[in-house]
């Protein structure tokens, strides 16, 4: 769950920078990461209209389609056409007067089914917040996508040392949660994660060494929970467990992450309260 953020917790400190829109959709979606995404497998109107929504659930305002083109970095006709054919399919919303577009309730209850058989009566969201409360740190739900690590549901406590986006993608092969979701699976599909991955990250340190990384996964299968610190984010550490998706049993990690000396003064709370949440998951 190492990610782009930390809270200082100085009271003299300068506000933090605002993060560009470009540098989160890059994080967020493949399909807009330069050099990585293979652009031509891709359907470009289906990526572009997930990253629309993306966009939308970043920015969280209606927006004009000229700050739309220059965001996701379209032609403006093209995104005009795709905001036109979205609005008569009923999944936007477009004020004449203003302008502007919003995705409509038809977003959210295209997933409703998803959300009640998975999150019943909120228990999912309940149960992270009180992870966050347990360990006064900053938890991630994440699930694997493609040869990343994706944050599909983020809490937060109110001043986190890591602060993180749900929808963040990260590789799999240097996050906690990426490695717990690894050692799931048999040693051959690793090495080929493994080659995928280092082919797609632009770091080299973010390049693992597959005989080194076969055998962290290793002990995380003997341990029961998988442990980064710095392999992301220098000085953050992050412990994370597996845990069963309810709706078509996909596996999934749940994280707690934070400054390393933090993580490691309360490691054992940490572990205790991961596995009692990966033991009521079942």
């Amino acid at each position: 769950m190492e990610a782009a953020l930390r809270v200082d917790r100085q009271p003299s400190a300068r506000p933090l920078k605002r993060v560009p829109i470009e540098r989160e959709l890059d994080s967020i979606g493949p399909w807009m990461q330069n050099g990585t995404a293979k652009r031509g497998r891709a359907v470009k109107s289906a990526e572009r209209t997930l990253a629309l929504f993306e966009l939308f659930s970043l920015k969280q305002y209606p927006m004009q389609v000229g700050e739309i083109s220059r965001e996701l970095g379209i032609p403006q006709p093209s995104a005009s056409m795709l905001l036109r054919n979205l609005s008569h399919l009923g999944y936007l919303q477009h004020n004449r007067a203003a302008r502007t577009y919003v995705p409509t309730i038809r977003i959210m209850l295209l997933s409703e089914w998803i959300n009640r058989s998975f999150n019943e009566e909120r228990s999912i969201e309940r149960r992270l917040a009180e992870v966050v409360q347990r360990t006064g740190e900053t938890v991630a739900l994440s699930m694997q996508n493609g040869v990343y690590s994706q944050y599909i549901w983020v809490q937060m406590p109110e001043r986190p040392d890591l602060a993180v986006k749900s929808g963040l993608l990260r590789p799999i092969t240097c996050t906690a949660s990426g490695r717990a979701l690894l050692s799931l699976k048999p040693n051959s599909e690793i090495e080929t994660l493994i080659r995928h991955c280092n082919a797609e990250v632009l770091e080299d340190r973010h390049r693992v060494r597959p005989a080194e990384l076969l055998a962290d996964i290793e002990l995380v299968r003997t341990q029961g929970y998988a442990e980064t610190a710095g392999h992301m984010t220098p000085d953050r550490a992050v412990l994370a467990v597996t845990v069963v998706g309810s709706v078509d049993q996909t596996p999934m990690a749940i994280g707690v992450g934070g400054v390393i000396r933090n993580i490691a003064a309360k490691r054992q709370l940490i572990l205790d309260v991961l596995m009692e949440f990966r033991d009521s998951s079942h």
